[in-house]
């Protein structure tokens, strides 16, 4: 294992006690669900026990929670499954949306639909202003991430929420940032769709969930079988399943104890930026993020040796989003939130988890002041 692992927004590693639950699925109940015979159906009840434990962490039906590979699919399901649904041409969302999303809408005005991206101010924050300008009668959904993948910053949900269902659309939230630290009540929180990735809370990669409020009708992406309530075609990933279901009942158990020791992280992180590092520029909001994220910028630098430098010293960090990590084009988060030019490429993201040490943010701060002396030079 390498030394310090703060990339917890791009992956997590599988908790040992996911993996247990995993492995009799693999072999001594590795059956198909859809069987008839016994084994079959005691294995479409592991995943019916699954479904139900990740409804009641959410305050959801389990009628209401289509299995799907991960985040992207389950984005992907949701925009594109509403839009061609439904007789509405209008679909709005944000300039700092995952890829899943922002391509999605590039598929969606080729297909003659009318596509709003709102901007963010400079703290990366969406204004409900703005999705009130931009909303008419014809929008028929509006998706905007909970928090963001890149600097952490937690969107005004409810309110931007109540502004959909006031002009007669519904709303999608992509929770994959969120699902780890926030409270997510769905009887509370009256978002019409959300979705969220297994491998972000310790559960196995190829697994992921869109909860679909009752009601709401979706074209399914995914054809061939009646897996999903026809919804999402193909046998079930019934081991990454389960697992998903175990992360979600360790979370349920332990979201408190992680988002203190995450926050203490995050802020003893930047104690240490401040006192050793010049010219850096936090991109991170300082109210309304989740815990454990810290996003800076550095003037004059380039992201990519410095990756490679802090990789060579042991610590595992990123520039942005996993799903684009390798690319050295700016962060369109970055660019959205409209940081300057002399920093903008110069981009890193610290992600804490459960299993980080106290130790880690003084240690990462050290070797980023030495790195950062180095290419100056």
């Amino acid at each position: 294992m390498m030394g310090i692992y703060v990339d917890h927004s791009s992956t997590t590693p599988v908790d040992p006690r996911v993996l247990e639950a995993m492995l009799p699925f693999y072999q001594e109940q590795f059956f198909n669900p859809s069987a008839l015979y016994p084994e079959g159906r005691r294995v479409q009840a592991a995943l019916g026990q699954s479904r139900q434990t990740i409804a009641d962490y959410l305050n959801c039906s389990p009628e209401e929670i289509i299995f799907t590979s991960g985040g992207t699919e389950s984005d992907n399901l949701a925009v594109l499954g509403v839009m061609e649904r439904l007789g509405k041409k209008k679909f709005i969302t944000s300039k700092i949306e995952h890829h899943a999303i922002l391509s999605a809408t590039d598929y969606l005005e080729q297909k003659g639909f009318s596509v709003v991206v709102l901007p963010v101010d400079e703290y990366g924050f969406v204004s409900p202003a703005e999705l009130e300008k931009n909303i008419d009668d014809d929008t028929a959904l509006v998706s905007i991430m909970w928090a963001n993948n890149e600097t952490g910053a937690i969107q005004p949900i409810e309110e931007l929420c109540e502004i959909a269902h006031k002009h007669g659309a519904l709303f999608h939230t992509d929770a994959v940032q969120a699902i780890g630290t926030q409270e997510i009540d769905l009887s509370k929180t009256k978002v019409d769709l959300l979705s969220f990735s297994s491998h972000k809370i310790y559960g196995p990669k190829g697994a992921g969930v869109l909860f679909f409020r009752k009601g709401v009708e979706l074209v399914p992406r995914n054809m061939g079988g009646q897996q999903e309530g026809f919804l999402r075609g193909g046998t079930e990933n019934v081991a990454c399943i389960v697992g998903m279901a175990k992360a979600i009942e360790l979370l349920k158990q332990e979201r408190e104890g992680r988002c203190a020791k995450l926050s203490d992280l995050s802020d003893d992180l930047l104690v240490w930026v401040e006192k050793l590092l010049q010219d850096v520029k936090i991109n991170t909001p300082k109210v309304n993020r989740i815990p454990g994220v810290i996003n800076m910028s550095f003037k004059g630098v380039e992201a990519e040796p410095m990756m490679i430098l802090l990789g060579a010293a042991g610590i595992c960090a990123s520039m942005g989003a996993a799903c684009n990590s390798s690319s050295v084009e700016p962060s369109h988060v970055l660019k959205a939130m409209q940081v300057p030019a002399d920093y903008i490429r110069g981009s890193l993201r610290i992600s804490f988890g459960k299993d980080s040490t106290a130790e880690m943010p003084e240690q990462i701060a050290t070797e980023l002041d030495k790195i950062l002396k180095r290419i100056r030079k």
